[in-house]
């Protein structure tokens, strides 16, 4: 099962990183802040991390979304959520892509979901690693030819459904899903 979902994620990233776009594509770096929510034990951490893309005249879009979420379960464990996804995205550009304007999108995407839990009185650790998927969208809006704010909201859900016996009680890292808000500085 775990050799299939390599091949999976293989697949996907090559067909991500071969999709053509035309020479007048454009490059975005966005690093973001954000929080979650969705399920009864995140602790509604602050998330950090990057989204560095392409799109093609600002319509169709790839990118590779990292994300870091620490504390993520919070009730006094360690723990954190890892994701690294690689995403297509389908935007309206409202203004053009080389001025001040405005372009809402939809995204998904593909690719890794990796949790860790320990407990510092019990001794207890665990961490596992999942194909995800990610689906949401936003709204970037351009206040300079370079410069802008991207709204986002994505749905991340672990595609595997590992229950197995665990010392944490009603915490389960295989088979989550929340829902992640963030805001990010655009830079084209």
């Amino acid at each position: 099962m775990k050799r299939v979902n390599l091949h999976l994620i293989a697949a996907a990233f090559v067909t991500i990183a071969a999709f053509p776009l035309p020479v007048r594509a454009e490059t975005l770096f966005t690093p973001w802040l954000g929080g979650n929510t969705g399920i009864r034990n995140v602790s509604s951490t602050i998330d950090v991390g990057a989204s560095v893309g392409a799109t093609a005249a600002g319509v169709i879009g790839v990118d590779f979304d990292f994300g870091y979420s620490p504390v993520f379960f919070g009730n006094g464990l360690n723990s954190h959520v890892l994701t690294a996804m690689g995403n297509v995205s389908v935007g309206i550009p409202i203004g053009g892509t080389s001025s001040p304007g405005v372009r809402p999108y939809v995204t998904g995407g593909i690719g890794l979901i990796r949790a860790r839990l320990e407990s510092p009185f019990y001794g207890y650790s665990i961490a596992n690693t999942d194909v995800g998927v990610n689906f949401g969208g936003g709204v970037t809006g351009f206040v300079a030819n370079h410069l802008g704010v991207r709204a986002d909201l994505r749905y991340i859900q672990s595609l595997e459904d590992n229950y197995s016996v665990s010392p944490f009680n009603q915490l389960d890292l295989g088979g989550f899903h929340y829902w992640r808000t963030s805001i990010g500085l655009v830079l084209r």
